[in-house]
């Protein structure tokens, strides 16, 4: 219970971020019921501090979180719960009440644009380029993801290979697939994500190949038993002689990955 707790706060934490948008909406529904005057406007506003205080209540409430997260949508994304919470709405509505107090025109002017610099001071620029970068290709995924997949069909063909089953590291894992669909893995994207996988044997090599240290003989085994005959791993030294002395062969390199045929 106490894990669940810390796996709770943490995610609010993280969905919080740096910006105050967040505090924005926690006035917002404070102010709601203040600002509401007629029995109409304090309807409104029960509903949405109501749902507001529900979501909180079962958010952060231990046993519902843990229902949550192992029965319905995983630890890893539970952050997808702030999607129910109509910050949008909260907001827009406490600032038209506010609005709706004001009768002089220059005032609701004034108060118009008071409330435009409150949306922006609390908000936090998205555009920098941390968030954003060119496309390195027509198919938006990094051009390495297309030198390995090429690499790899390349070989198939000169051995006559039809079927191309690759063992990747996490880095490429998302993106294989989405360039070539006919190239398979033994663990899509969300294997890793919500721990559930195929078999026992696919969790053993994605165990296997992001362990601190790889013990590849093992890796090698468990990945032929999943019929794999393609590892792409980093380039380096020490990887690259402790696969070849295992008899794996180097058949292409992009020079951040190596690629290599399990024969």
């Amino acid at each position: 219970m106490r894990e669940i707790i810390k796996n709770t706060w943490e995610t609010y934490l993280q969905f919080k971020g740096v910006g105050m948008h967040l505090g924005l909406y926690f006035a917002a529904v404070l102010f709601l019921n203040i600002l509401s005057k007629s029995k109409k406007e304090k309807e409104n506003s029960s509903l949405l501090s109501g749902h507001s205080l529900l979501f909180w209540g079962i958010f952060f409430f231990p046993v519902t979180a843990k229902v949550i997260i192992d029965y319905c949508i995983g630890d890893s994304v539970y952050w997808r719960m702030f999607w129910i919470l109509p910050f949008p709405i909260v907001i827009a509505y406490a600032f038209a009440l506010s609005l709706k107090q004001v009768h002089i025109t220059w005032k609701r002017y004034g108060l118009v644009l008071c409330m435009a610099a409150a949306i922006m001071v609390t908000g936090t620029l998205v555009y920098t380029p941390e968030n954003f970068s060119g496309a390195e290709n027509r198919y938006r995924i990094p051009q390495v993801v297309v030198d390995v997949c090429q690499i790899v069909n390349e070989d198939a063909r000169e051995n006559n290979l039809e079927e191309r089953k690759v063992v990747a590291v996490n880095d490429l894992l998302p993106y294989i697939r989405q360039y070539d669909g006919s190239i398979r893995m033994p663990y899509g994207r969300n294997g890793p994500k919500e721990g559930k996988f195929q078999n026992k044997n696919c969790k053993r090599i994605y165990n296997a190949i992001n362990s601190p240290e790889v013990d590849f003989k093992k890796l090698l085994e468990y990945a032929k038993k999943e019929h794999c005959n393609y590892l792409v791993y980093f380039s380096a030294e020490e990887a690259d002689a402790a696969l070849g002395r295992l008899g794996c062969q180097a058949v292409g390199d992009t020079g951040q990955y190596r690629v290599f045929a399990l024969r």
